[in-house]
């Protein structure tokens, strides 16, 4: 019996398919020990080590003609340099997972504690931990968001709409619009109670009515408050409510 094993043989001991193996043949980077009278490749120890160090710099992310370059003619310096690279992509990768994950789990968090009727109106008292908040801009108070503002200022936040974006209302008659950002003094939401309302639209005009409500609510139930009144926009919300915007009415209670 030969020392030698065959293709489907290989393929099964290193768990890949004979089709990658063909694969790796045609490119010119694996190569059996011989071909048998019967045309049977046979793959010997040698064969399976390269496969390995095929399978492991694959694994990577380097091309096949990479790793062709990478098992003829790099020094141990320049392959250790490649797999130094490789540690950091990975880093980075995993660090964008962490963030995707973060994003998923507070759009199922936030689903959770949203009304489920979208007309019923619903206040409630709810605590907040500080928020730190960065300055994106201003824009009038009577104003609305529309593709040419938001172009102007697209260079100041990234992932624009995987973001919370915080309306702030106060006396005078511009809004400023915030994005949450750790360490970021622009504006401080301090941690306590706040009066909220969450409130659906399909047009923006319709937000002055919410916004005017509230304010009466907070009057007539006798709710002090201080600091601007905070609109918060979680677009993300709206995958939940087709052709309707998602926003979230706050104001700070005095203890």
């Amino acid at each position: 019996m030969s020392d030698e094993i065959t293709i489907s043989e290989l393929a099964k001991l290193m768990k890949v398919s004979v089709h990658q193996i063909r694969y790796f043949e045609e490119k010119g980077v694996l190569h059996p020990a011989y071909i048998a009278e019967n045309q049977y490749r046979m793959y010997g120890v040698d064969e399976i080590y390269r496969l390995s160090h095929i399978l492991l710099l694959r694994k990577m992310g380097l091309s096949v003609q990479m790793i062709k370059e990478c098992l003829s003619n790099l020094t141990t310096v320049q392959i250790t340099s490649l797999f130094r690279q490789a540690l950091a992509d990975t880093e980075a990768a995993i660090t964008q997972l962490q963030q995707t994950k973060h994003l998923i789990s507070k759009l199922l968090q936030e689903k959770d504690h949203i009304p489920r009727d979208e007309e019923q109106v619903t206040y409630s008292i709810v605590t907040r931990e500080e928020v730190h908040l960065s300055l994106w801009f201003h824009m009038e108070a009577q104003g609305y968001l529309h593709a040419r503002r938001l172009i102007q200022h697209n260079g100041n936040i990234p992932d624009l709409f995987e973001a919370d974006i915080h309306y702030a209302y106060d006396e005078t008659d511009t809004v400023g619009m915030y994005t949450q950002k750790e360490g970021a003094n622009d504006l401080v939401l301090p941690r306590g109670k706040y009066l909220s309302r969450h409130v659906y639209v399909q047009i923006e005009t319709e937000l002055k009515e919410h916004i005017n409500e509230f304010y009466a609510y907070a009057e007539d139930q006798g709710y002090p408050y201080h600091g601007p009144l905070i609109m918060v926009e979680k677009s993300y919300l709206s995958l939940f409510t087709p052709e309707k915007l998602h926003y979230e009415l706050l104001l700070q209670m005095i203890d």
